[in-house]
């Protein structure tokens, strides 16, 4: 018995906490939901909602209230109607725009990281290449014909400061 005490509370309360819901189309096609009629000049069609019990109707306001605080409510609803909440295609261009952001993100940050990749490479191969005209190791080229050519003294030097430069250049 008591069971069905609270049970049948439970479902008056329910019942209780259901409000109107206007959908209302106006003229350029903008969907808005509004808890008011429509305003005229807009199609409309009534929508039962359940409100949660922590949302129902505020009290009724006095009625002494001034033609201020209704103007102000007015110009306040005329705003909200302006903006209104976004269509679904508004949505998903959102959406589509913020994937492409997402990309091309990731595009920038992988190119980075593969020019730091070629950047270490360079630099580790300059040094390595002063270093080895550092340790006084003969250096030699590959003339146009083929054939192992040892450079002399004025073309180490100038070979270095090349390295010297490159290093300079890939590993700031």
């Amino acid at each position: 018995m008591r069971r069905f005490a609270v049970l049948s509370a439970l479902w008056l309360v329910a019942a209780g906490a259901q409000a109107q819901v206007y959908k209302c189309v106006d003229a350029s096609g903008k969907t808005t939901y509004l808890q008011s009629p429509c305003p005229a000049g807009a199609k409309s069609a009534a929508i039962s909602r359940t409100v949660p019990p922590a949302a129902a109707a505020p009290a009724a306001a006095p009625a002494a209230a001034g033609a201020a605080d209704k103007a102000a409510k007015g110009a306040a609803d005329k705003a909200a109607k302006a903006s209104g909440p976004k269509t679904a295609a508004e949505l998903d261009q959102e959406f589509r725009k913020r994937r492409q952001d997402e990309e091309k993100q990731r595009e920038l940050e992988a190119q980075k990281l593969a020019d730091a990749r070629i950047r270490d490479e360079n630099c580790r191969n300059a040094r390595a290449q002063l270093v080895s005209m550092d340790a006084g190791i003969p250096q030699a080229r590959i003339n146009e014909q083929g054939e192992r050519v040892f450079l002399d003294d004025t073309q180490v030097e100038a070979a270095r400061t090349t390295m010297r430069q490159a290093v300079e250049q890939w590993c700031k």
